[in-house]
């Protein structure tokens, strides 16, 4: 979950769609799911998993977080996975001009006992006695934002959008364990460390971090 960077401006923001926020179908949308591609006039659908992919993958390979574009395409799959098996919330914008994507916030409710897999396993051994504080809450999976518009504040307000759209509920993330634009932002809207969890893309234990239910 990493919202990272690049040189943008303040011209580029005239050129995305307001933040909109979309859900997706109780249960997941299963094999019913054929994700449309961007494009002008496209609007309240979910992003199709190569374009979270290809959006995460330019913004984490930038400084700090050089990541390899294998990381990339697991978080696409994450996704994927994610919108097909249950319901999923999502703040996204787009290019005014092409339906670009160009930021992205998603995520979904948690409840341990739906958590039936090895890195949930991991992250509740990890936690420990804080493992309870994110029961019934609400996970945010990714933030990324295209690396042109470090300036424009677009991380930010998608990011505040989907808080929004889980006003009430506490929310919790991982993120890698490091000083980054993403990590200061997290921390300005509230978020503070609870733990660490499973690795990271950078090989060492993700920060957990956790933001207590607020009205917004």
């Amino acid at each position: 979950m990493n919202d990272h960077s690049g040189a943008g401006t303040n011209r580029a923001v005239d050129m995305i769609q307001p933040v909109e926020l979309v859900w997706g179908l109780p249960g997941g949308l299963g094999d019913r799911w054929e994700p449309v591609e961007s494009a002008a006039g496209v609007y309240g659908v979910l992003p199709p998993p190569s374009e979270v992919g290809d959006l995460y993958g330019a913004a984490a390979a930038e400084p700090p977080l050089n990541e390899d574009r294998k990381y990339a395409l697991l978080f696409a799959d994450v996704y994927e996975a994610s919108v097909r098996k249950g319901q999923v919330l999502a703040a996204l914008a787009r290019s005014t001009a092409d339906g670009r994507l160009r930021a992205l916030a998603y995520g979904h409710f948690w409840a341990w006992a739906e958590q039936d897999y090895d890195w949930a396993y991991e992250l509740k051994d990890r936690l420990g006695d804080t493992a309870p504080v994110i029961e019934w809450t609400f996970a945010l999976n990714l933030l990324a934002r295209d690396p042109n518009l470090r300036t424009a504040g677009l991380g930010r307000r998608t990011l505040e959008t989907w808080l929004s759209g889980i006003s009430g509920y506490g929310c919790w993330l991982q993120t890698d364990d490091i000083d980054s634009p993403a990590r200061r932002l997290y921390e300005s809207l509230g978020f503070t460390a609870i733990g660490h969890g499973p690795q990271a893309p950078n090989g060492e234990p993700g920060l957990v971090m956790y933001r207590p239910p607020q009205q917004t």
